[in-house]
C-alpha cells in the first residue's frame, strides 16, 4: 500500500498513542509527503508553545524525534505536483493543497485525519482509525 501522508500525522506521532507510530513504521506501507511536509512540521514545533509543553523534550531531542520520524517518508519535490496545485487549492485549504496536488501527481490516497478534507472527492483519504482497521484486517 501507497499513502501520502499529512503533517498532522506526524506530529500526532508524537503526541497520541503508538498506534500512529505503529503504522509509520508499517512495512506494508510506503509514505510520501510534499516536500511542504517538512517545513509544516518545523513551522509546528517552532510555534506552538503548548506542543513543546506537552512533548516535553529539548530541541535536540524533538530534532532528533522528527528525524527518526521522518526515516519511513519519502519527500517529494514540487516541481512533481506543480501543475496539480491549481486544481487542489480549489478542493481543499491552501496549507492541504500540497497534498491534495501530491495524491493526485501519484493516484494514490492520503492518510489525513481532517474530516473537511474528506469531503473532497478527487482521491480517498484515510484517516488514522480507518488504516487501523484497514492493516489488521
Amino acid at each position: 500500500m501507497q499513502l501520502i501522508v499529512d503533517g498532522n500525522i506526524l506530529i500526532a506521532a508524537f503526541l497520541k498513542s503508538a498506534l500512529t507510530r505503529e503504522i509509520l513504521f508499517d512495512e506494508r506501507v510506503k509514505f510520501f509527503a510534499p516536500e511542504y511536509f517538512a517545513i509544516e512540521v518545523a513551522q509546528t514545533f517552532k510555534k506552538s508553545k503548548s506542543l513543546k509543553n506537552r512533548i516535553k523534550l529539548n530541541k535536540e531531542q524533538i530534532q532528533e524525534l522528527i528525524n527518526f520520524l521522518l526515516e519511513p517518508i519519502e519527500i517529494i519535490p514540487e516541481e512533481e505536483y506543480a501543475s496539480f496545485m491549481d486544481k487542489a487549492k480549489k478542493e481543499v485549504p491552501f496549507d492541504d493543497a500540497p497534498y491534495l496536488a501530491l495524491s493526485l501527481a501519484l493516484k494514490i490516497p492520503i492518510w489525513h485525519n481532517d474530516t473537511t478534507f474528506k469531503k473532497q472527492s478527487l482521491v480517498k483519504v484515510y484517516t488514522t482509525a480507518e488504516l487501523i482497521k484497514l492493516l489488521k484486517s
